[in-house]
Parts: structure tokens; sequence; C-alpha cells
């Protein structure tokens, strides 16, 4: 599993949001030369990516999703999810036992959000922007077409047994390991947090570009190491250097790729602690991997590692690139819109 990371993590800059779709706006003319040019204008568009256009541009155009220059999309076309509720996590509603409910409410991680069933439970200190956005993000990473169901039920069902693992969101590094995981560590599993100390937590602003990184990243992790590793060991395995991507890590290794805390033979580590185990070394490069060829930026940069989505994509393997755009996988392929619907009800709420 991978270790708890350390509470300094590597610097991690900012994402960079895609730039809007801005169309061309034309003047009124007479009806058929209007029909005569658009009919034109879409043979040479077809044409065009017919001849140029890749897959990866016809899947990203697809899916664009509406800004503020173009419609959404109606309910009668597309349906919309409902939701995802932020309850106390007292709430008998939600699928804990009284123990786990006990233990939150005794351990002050008094906020449950359970997406597709899978349990993300907050410190009632962390700020409400910060506990919405990670459960969006959370629900859209299981929900990529936010079509409001589950893209893989089967990675799901893995995912929502927090007996296994569960996401934390803690605020204060020594209430977390002297007084909170020791209580919680005996009724869940694994925990894998996002920690305010990472977020850059400001009492009354809204997560900036750095918060929303860690978030992807952890739950990224999250979703590796205790959903596709186990459902597909060996595309996406990280206990040996068989599956895929750990073979493809192995390739990258001391070339466009290095861990922090990993020695290569011409580039000592740069900050101290071992992440050489494929428990470690193959979740973190996997989640930079995913994260750029998306078109988002990683929270951190291996030492090495690509600057661009075209400069990674020509260094990668085949056989790693054929599995990410294998639709069976439902791999990020394009960037989170971070807006998936959140609901945060309070005690006092019907």
């Amino acid at each position: 599993m991978t270790k708890t990371p350390s509470t300094t993590p590597p610097p991690r800059p900012k994402l960079v949001d895609p730039p809007p779709f801005e169309p061309t706006r034309r003047n009124r003319i007479g009806r058929w030369r209007l029909i005569l040019g658009l009919s034109t204008l879409g043979i040479l568009t077809l044409g065009f990516w017919l001849v140029f256009g890749t897959d990866d541009d016809l899947q990203a155009v697809s899916h664009a999703p509406a800004t503020a220059s173009t419609s959404a999309p109606t309910s009668a076309s597309r349906s919309f999810p409902t939701p995802i509720p932020i309850l106390d996590c007292r709430d008998v509603s939600l699928d804990l036992t009284a123990r786990q409910r006990a233990a939150l409410e005794a351990t002050g991680m008094s906020r449950c959000a359970m997406p597709f069933g899978v349990l993300l439970a907050a410190d009632d200190r962390m700020p409400e922007p910060y506990v919405r956005q990670a459960v969006a993000v959370l629900a859209e990473m299981l929900d990529v077409d936010l079509n409001g169901v589950a893209d893989d039920p089967e990675l799901v069902a893995l995912l929502r047994n927090h007996d296994t693992a569960w996401l934390a969101m803690p605020t204060d590094p020594d209430d977390w390991e002297r007084d909170q995981l020791p209580r919680l560590e005996r009724v869940l599993g694994y925990d894998i947090i996002i920690p305010a100390w990472w977020l850059d937590v400001q009492d009354d602003g809204e997560p900036d570009e750095r918060g929303r990184a860690v978030m992807v990243e952890e739950i990224h992790h999250f979703i590796t190491q205790f959903g596709l590793s186990r459902l597909h060991p060996k595309v996406f395995g990280v206990d040996d250097w068989n599956s895929v991507i750990a073979r493809e890590t192995q390739r990258a290794e001391c070339d466009f790729w290095q861990h922090p805390e990993n020695d290569c033979p011409d580039r000592p580590r740069e900050i101290d602690g071992d992440c050489s185990d494929p428990n470690c070394n193959v979740v973190e490069f996997y989640q930079q991997v995913v994260v750029l060829r998306a078109g988002m930026e990683p929270g951190w940069r291996g030492i090495g590692f690509p600057e661009t989505a075209l400069e990674l994509n020509r260094r990668l393997s085949d056989e790693i690139k054929a599995v990410m755009d294998d639709p069976a996988y439902h791999q990020l392929r394009r960037p989170l819109t971070f807006n998936y619907p959140v609901a945060f009800h309070r005690p006092s709420d019907p």
C-alpha cells in the first residue's frame, strides 16, 4: 500500500485550465447563401478531421464541456446526476456500522459523503468548500460522463468496501496521528488522506488550483491502489513489477521519471524517504501520466518528467497508451470539470 505521505509534499504547481471555445460570429445573410456556405464549411471541416484528426482529437471534441459561449445539453438529451449529499456521519442512512459512526463522531470526523457508496469523511474543522470540492472530484472520477451512473460497477464495488480503504480529510497533523487515526483504524480500513496541511486551506476561501491538484492526486491513488489494481492486476497491479503500468514505470525509471525519494545512478534523491517499492513508485508515476495526458497539470512532477502531454505521449510505450485509451478501463482522457453536483446537508436540514 502507498505509505501515508509526509506532511511536506513536493511543491505543487498550478493546474492550467483549458482555453474556452469561442465560436465565430457570422452576420445574417440570404437564406440560400447561408445554407450553401454552411454546407461547404461542414464538408471542409469533415475533410480536415478525416485527414488530420486523431482519435484523441475526436474524443476531446465529442466530449467538450459547455462554456459560457455554448449551450449545455437539455434534460431531454442528457440525464443530470443527482447531487451527492454530504451528511452528518451519525446519519443512519449512511452505509456504516454503529461502531464506525460512533468512531467518526468521537474523533470529530463528522462530515461524510458516499458517492456511489465510496466513503469520504472530513474533519468538522475542514471548511465546507473544500469538502464539497473533494466529494465532487471523487464522484466525477467515478462517473466521468456525468450521467449519474458509475462508469464501472465492478470498480465501485471494490472501492465501497471501507473496511479495506477510505478517504479522510483531517485538518491537524498532530490530532490526526495522535488521536483520530488510532481510533479510526480499529473500525475502518487503510486511510488515504487529503489533509488541510497540503491544501493550503483558507478559512474564508475556495480551493485553488493547487488544492484541487492535491485532491485529484490522492483520489487517483485511492482508485488505482484499492480498485484498479485488484480488478485488473495484469494491467494496473501495484504489488509487483509485472503489470502493464509497473513495467512502464520501470522503463521510465531514471529516464523520464524519478521519484524525489529514490536514487538514480547519476541523480541522488532530493528528499529523505523511500518510494522504490511498486506500491508507491508505480502509483505515483501512473497518476502523473494519466493527469498530464488528460490535459491537466499534475500537482508536482517527478524528476525529468515531461512538461507537456505531447512530449509525454512520445515517451510512453504503445502498450500503456492502448490501455489508457481502452474504453473498457474508463481512464481519464480529458480534464475534469470539478463541477459534479454536491449538496451539503446540515443536522437541521429536513
